[in-house]
């Protein structure tokens, strides 16, 4: 199975502009985490149904200076809204991140690998990340998850690069 065929659909609430980009950024930079609220609803109501949801780990650096995981955060705010199970699936085995890196090194992807066992009954996962700007962290997460067991596997995210819209 190829990384493109892993991911099942990408879904975005609102394209990386204006307010939708103002405050993924402020949760992301400013630690703002009020905005995880405001996003997480967001994403439930448009949400697929899904099974497990887990989330893309920010870089071990990443995590450490910001104090928190925004994916985590927006992850365990749309799981309460959905009221699906939540479970960490995944880790970075590099620490780095994807941001700052030009679109050759996005489109290689950041390295992932599994937390705990194979999963059972092929369940439909959602991976929530707040901003997508290629999609290729998404379907790396995907492949892995697949390779483990899962069944289809979505995308979701806060937002997607105006780039991305062409794609």
């Amino acid at each position: 199975m190829s990384v493109d065929d892993s991911l099942h659909e990408l879904i975005s609430v609102w394209p990386h502009e204006g307010r939708a980009a103002e405050l993924v950024c402020r949760l992301k930079y400013g630690r703002a985490t009020a905005a995880v609220s405001e996003l997480a609803q967001a994403m439930a109501d448009v949400s697929p149904e899904a099974d497990l949801v887990t989330w893309i780990p920010a870089s071990p650096s990443r995590r450490r200076r910001r104090g928190f995981d925004q994916g985590e955060l927006l992850a365990r705010a749309l799981a309460r809204r959905r009221r699906v199970r939540i479970r960490r699936l995944l880790r970075r085995s590099d620490d780095d991140p994807q941001t700052g890196r030009d679109r050759d090194g996005r489109v290689v992807g950041p390295a992932f690998k599994s937390c705990g066992p194979v999963l059972r009954s092929s369940p439909t996962v959602l991976v929530v990340d707040d901003v997508s700007t290629t999609g290729t962290t998404l379907r790396c997460a995907a492949a892995l998850l697949r390779s483990r067991g899962a069944g289809a596997v979505y995308g979701l995210v806060a937002t997607r690069s105006l780039s991305m819209e062409s794609m």
